[in-house]
């Protein structure tokens, strides 16, 4: 009976049980790890009815330095933030008030990113590709994508994120749900309505975390309309235009409904923390853009800094520039500009290396630490990456053109409808990196760069093991003594009856 199971199936328990237990020693067991707050707290504490719960505790205690276990319960949630984040984190907190109705352990929320990550790993290890007829090849593929999947997102860099208010695990848990379930539902011979819901509620998630992501919507958009090759059935084309609809809509709403104090935020720091900062000539550039030449003592500073020449909350600011301007005008100068746009992406690199904020402390004021400290368990992936990886742009663009070189030729190569969809799922994440490197730059300029690309991190990261895992692949292909795969081993993903 044993010999008739997919080995897959046991591979991916053990990696999914690998990757709980990998969450509950890192998150759960002393030392308490976390992220400390940079100030982004508040705007999911108020809405989703947390507070912090000393109310005397000093700035300097607050932000930045250590991070908080428990917070306190409010009724008054405040003013809205957008995002879809605000249903999970409210729903977390009500199961959490039945145990405690007066203070919240913030391992609630590890507990149930752990859930969310485990399953996704579950799901990208089961249906990993498959060597027909060869059981050890099978699962030696398997087993390596379980490492490399906990190797790298399984970093205490990724899951500090869990045990914060911050949207980075929320987009990250998204992201590689999204992937895992089309992933399955190329590699499922029957149709499965759970895993199209799991798509689209995964790709709204990553859309709908901040508004820096919503044009992500339209790229996943553009990936479930090829999910109607799977099948010819009416029924499941309109649960396919049900998704495309969604999707779309909630990149849509997400973008319409940004708060106009955002918008202008973000549009300060755009012209004058992006356009302006470092400009050679920022005289020529406020006339280009028909700002007024006495701006130019506010260029290269944030909208968040103090003592500028003109504050950033002036009314003659806010009517002479910020409600005059828009970021289609940041579009269009670097499309004039494209040496200048360069130079942003170059900035772009440097920071586009890091999976968390090495600047924000990991650990409780109780524990003793140092201020700031972060903790070096378990990441050695993101300690890499930050310290030993090239910072260039020519080392990304080259990357991603041997990545995109790689998936067209496997895409030309096979004729199996199931096989391309699981490459243009790859190469959906290659344009969502694009979208993340790009997006911050004209809608932030470089403001808090390290924080904003995380996204464009993640998105490497993903892009980096399913290479990993393709070559691997090839290799043990080649050295099956077979040559290139047959043609039955290029459809891939075989169904668990091929395995019997």
């Amino acid at each position: 009976m044993f010999g008739k199971l997919d080995i897959r199936r046991i591979i991916a328990w053990i990696a999914t049980l690998a990757a709980a237990a990998l969450a509950v020693w890192l998150l759960m067991v002393p030392p308490f790890i976390g992220v400390a707050d940079n100030g982004d707290f508040s705007r999911l504490m108020r809405i989703t009815g947390f507070r912090y719960l000393d109310p005397n505790e000093t700035y300097a205690d607050r932000y930045f330095a250590f991070a908080h276990q428990y917070f306190g319960y409010k009724s008054n949630w405040g003013s809205a933030y957008v995002t879809t984040q605000i249903v999970l984190l409210s729903v977390i907190g009500w199961i959490a008030r039945l145990f405690n109705g007066q203070v919240f352990d913030i391992r609630w929320f590890g507990a149930a990113y752990t859930i969310l990550f485990a399953s996704a790993v579950y799901l990208i290890v089961r249906h990993t590709p498959v060597f027909a007829g060869r059981k050890a090849l099978t699962a030696a593929v398997s087993a390596i994508a379980g490492g490399l999947l906990l190797f790298v997102f399984g970093d205490v860099g990724y899951l500090a994120y869990f045990q914060s208010f911050f949207g980075e695990p929320y987009a990250l848990l998204g992201m590689l749900l999204l992937i895992a379930s089309a992933i399955a539902m190329a590699a499922s011979e029957r149709l499965s309505g759970r895993l199209l819901a799991l798509f689209v509620t995964a790709g709204v998630a990553v859309a709908t975390s901040k508004i820096q992501n919503a044009p992500l919507g339209f790229a996943f958009a553009l990936l479930a309309w090829r999910l109607f090759s799977l099948s010819e059935e009416r029924r499941w084309h309109k649960r396919v235009l049900t998704g495309i609809a969604v999707l779309l809509a909630s990149a849509v709403i997400m973008i319409v409904a940004a708060p106009s104090g955002l918008k202008h935020i973000n549009l300060y720091q755009s012209i004058f923390y992006g356009v302006l900062k470092d400009s050679p000539h920022v005289e020529q550039d406020l006339k280009e853009l028909g700002i007024p030449e006495k701006y130019a003592a506010n260029a290269g500073t944030n909208y968040f800094e103090s003592g500028t020449a003109i504050p950033q909350d002036d009314p003659a600011l806010r009517r002479e520039v910020l409600e005059k301007l828009g970021h289609k005008d940041i579009v269009f100068y670097y499309l004039r500009h494209p040496d200048r746009f360069m130079q942003k992406l170059e900035k772009a690199a440097e920071n586009g290396v890091f999976v968390r904020p090495y600047y924000l402390g990991n650990y409780t004021i109780s524990e003793g630490k140092t201020r700031g400290a972060v903790s070096d368990s378990f990441g050695v992936w993101s300690d890499w990456k930050a310290h030993r990886m090239p910072h260039t742009l020519g080392w990304f663009a080259g990357f991603y053109l041997l990545y995109a070189a790689g998936l067209v030729f496997w895409w030309l190569r096979t004729s199996s409808k199931r096989v391309r969809l699981v490459l243009e799922a790859m190469a959906a994440v290659a344009l969502a990196g694009i979208f993340s490197m790009i997006v911050p730059i004209l809608g932030d300029g470089e403001a808090d760069l390290g924080k904003h690309l995380f996204m464009f991190s993640a998105c490497f990261d993903m892009m980096g093991v399913s290479a990993a895992i393709a070559l691997v692949y090839g290799g043990f292909a080649l050295a099956s003594r077979a040559g290139l795969p047959s043609r039955k081993e290029q459809q891939g993903w075989q169904s668990e009856r091929s395995l019997r």
